[in-house]
């Protein structure tokens, strides 16, 4: 019995949309899974291009019956793979588990590509034998809205953050009041310009990209950009704020909405740094961040001061010390080793 995972390249950027893949790929090479690689040429053209991209598909072909084949969700590259691993799987009887990374068509973000991601998640949900989603929320999702089997799910809780760098020292009391990391555009990320004026005596840090400095405030300041792997050793601050969407008076629109189901990879940002966390009250790993004590969440940004101003020092210092320990499970990869552990168990019962 052998065990694959399937590959392909990803750039780099400087945020972290494709750092939890690459973190899953490590933990599970770890684990002595083998990469599938599937080249893919973008410049090819023509028939003969087209041919061999085609032709990659073809390895699906070289797992046997008793191999497993773990698939990170979705790979943005159409729904040709999905049908050439349908059919290698039905012919050859091996097993496949998925890790879902994004549901595009719960998402919508691409309304241009909606039909495609429906097509894509629906394939997905054919094809696999173990589904790793991202909590309950997604979970029921699955389950209530696609036919899914709850015996067939496994709930990571939280993705994973590898990395070596950790925080630094800092004094709270000369600390911003909260760190928000990410992609700071305004179409994604509106609330950022509004939350200057509804918080004005919080001192907010920002790090990451599309940042709008003519919008600036004097209470939020820019600290630059940095690489996901080094972003935890540079982040000074009290608390990490999870949020999306233009509004500050809750987490409004599609990528909103999106929120009630998936886990923000900034949640696990802010536990590998170690910075307790704010985030929607509706949002899924609401519940997550509340039991574990590693944060407080929040139904409107405008009640902010006054929830950070109840907050005792014996509180805060609960918090870190919850969050703290959490991040060493998050930094090394603990949440996933035990997902694919339980959904190596449950394809194995199958």
């Amino acid at each position: 019995m052998a065990r694959f995972l399937l590959h392909l390249d990803i750039g780099e950027d400087f945020h972290a949309g494709s750092k939890a893949m690459k973190d899953c790929e490590t933990v599970l090479t770890k684990k002595n899974y083998r990469l599938l690689r599937i080249h893919r040429c973008e410049k090819a053209k023509g028939i003969l291009g087209k041919i061999q991209n085609e032709l990659q598909f073809f390895k699906f072909f070289s797992l046997k019956k008793e191999d497993t084949l773990v698939v990170q969700h979705p790979l943005y590259i159409g729904t040709r793979y999905m049908k050439w691993m349908q059919i290698a799987k039905k012919w050859k009887g091996y097993k496949v588990i998925f890790i879902i990374h994004d549901l595009e068509s719960l998402r919508k973000m691409f309304k241009e590509f909606g039909e495609l991601f429906q097509k894509l998640d629906h394939l997905m949900y054919e094809t696999g034998d173990v589904f790793i989603v991202h909590n309950s929320q997604m979970a029921e999702y699955l389950i209530e809205q696609n036919g899914v089997d709850r015996k067939k799910i496994v709930c990571l809780e939280v993705f994973d953050y590898l990395t070596d760098a950790k925080p630094e020292p800092e004094k709270e009391k000369e600390a911003a009041d909260i760190v928000i990391a990410g992609n700071l555009d305004e179409k994604k990320s509106g609330y950022i310009y509004g939350l200057a004026q509804v918080c004005p005596n919080l001192k907010i840090n920002l790090y990451g990209i599309h940042y709008k400095s003519e919008k600036t405030a004097e209470n939020l300041q820019h600290q630059g950009a940095y690489p996901p792997d080094i972003l935890p050793g540079k982040m000074s601050g009290k608390f990490g704020l999870v949020w999306d969407g233009q509004k500050t008076e809750t987490c409004a629109g599609s990528t909103g909405e999106y929120v009630k189901y998936n886990n923000p990879h900034k949640v696990s940002l802010y536990i590998a740094s170690e910075k307790p966390i704010l985030i929607w009250k509706e949002a899924a790993l609401a519940g997550f961040v509340e039991e574990n004590k590693i944060g407080i969440s929040v139904e409107n940004l405008a009640d902010l001061e006054a929830v950070l101003g109840r907050i005792t020092e014996e509180q805060y210092a609960d918090m870190k010390e919850n969050i703290r320990k959490m991040a060493e499970a998050v930094r090394t990869g603990e949440f996933m080793r035990r997902a694919i552990e339980k959904a190596e168990q449950i394809q194995s019962q199958g």
